[in-house]
């Protein structure tokens, strides 16, 4: 089955607020006469579920062998760049694919079954969903850090980063000294924000 397009007519123009470029979703709706596919392409169950990324990658790879197409031809079938669908397959790449639209083209335009298409899908979204996670908590992690840090110097004060930075000076290492002056400039910026540690107050002459 194919596409037929009539005469005259061009893909919409969707605004990014940056450049007006083509939408490809309008063109290329997920269906099996849009992407002409003749659905030759069966993969063994074992194969649509990928539990890892690498397992993903690999299966985006025997579905283009099976499909005995390269991946411009996928490309030219398709909505997808051809730099995108050779960057889809290269056995360079190690990270998850993050558009689902253009994966579904690519395992469409191979000729992969819809059913399985679907089950490969969820796989993926399966697959994004723990990459978002591990984000969050990584960046979780890296802000208790640098709380930790800015409390360990707060905990040290001016006096002990000056005597910090002396010792540094004496044993002649620049680095350290270096180090020591921007934790002596933090823990000023510290005390200034918390003034109840240090300050006193001063009475006013009668």
């Amino acid at each position: 089955m194919s596409l037929r397009v009539a005469p005259g007519w061009r893909r919409p123009l969707r605004s990014t607020g940056l450049e007006l470029r083509r939408d490809a979703t309008v063109a290329f709706p997920r269906s099996p006469d849009t992407l002409r596919m003749s659905e030759k392409v069966v993969l063994e169950p074992a194969g649509l579920a990928p539990a890892t990324v690498p397992e993903f990658l690999a299966v985006l790879r025997i579905v283009l062998e099976k499909s005995g197409l390269t991946a411009g031809q996928v490309a030219a079938k398709t909505s997808i760049a051809r730099s995108s669908a050779y960057n889809l397959v290269a056995r360079s790449r190690t990270a998850l694919p993050v558009d689902e639209d253009q994966v579904w083209l690519f395992l469409g335009g191979c000729g992969l079954r819809v059913e399985q298409i679907d089950m490969l899908m969820r796989a993926w979204r399966r697959l994004a969903a723990e990459r978002r996670r591990r984000s969050e908590a990584t960046g979780f992690r890296s802000a208790r850090a640098g709380t930790a840090a800015r409390r360990r110097e707060a905990d040290v004060g001016v006096d002990g980063c000056i005597e910090g930075l002396q010792r540094a000076r004496a044993a002649g290492d620049l680095a350290d000294a270096v180090g020591w002056v921007r934790k002596l400039k933090r823990a000023v910026l510290a005390e200034r924000a918390d003034p109840g540690e240090i300050g006193v107050s001063r009475a006013k002459p009668g």
